[in-house]
């Protein structure tokens, strides 16, 4: 869980253009005050990468492998990848 949480600090402000596919939270580490972390999560539209943002509205898009680790963590499940459309 504690690299989860490291894979989400380095962030930017953003607005996203569609709803989440998922929401989580962690308490905050090192804290004596019961406070929550809220993160909101999209899988990419080529289902490689996952975006955050956090309740402070920075973003972050995840490395593949990154992606892959933290889905897996979060769902139970691979990261499940679109394939190409073929015309």
């Amino acid at each position: 869980m504690e690299k989860a949480i490291d894979i989400v600090k380095n962030a930017k402000k953003v607005e996203m253009a569609r709803y989440a596919d998922y929401q989580f939270q962690f308490p905050f580490k090192n804290s004596s005050e019961n406070k929550i972390a809220s993160y909101t999560l999209w899988v990419s539209q080529n289902g490689e990468n996952l975006e955050i943002v956090t309740d402070s509205d920075k973003y972050v898009k995840l490395t593949k492998q990154d992606s892959e680790y933290l889905n897996e963590i979060l769902t139970g499940e691979k990261l499940i990848k679109s394939s190409p459309v073929l015309s």
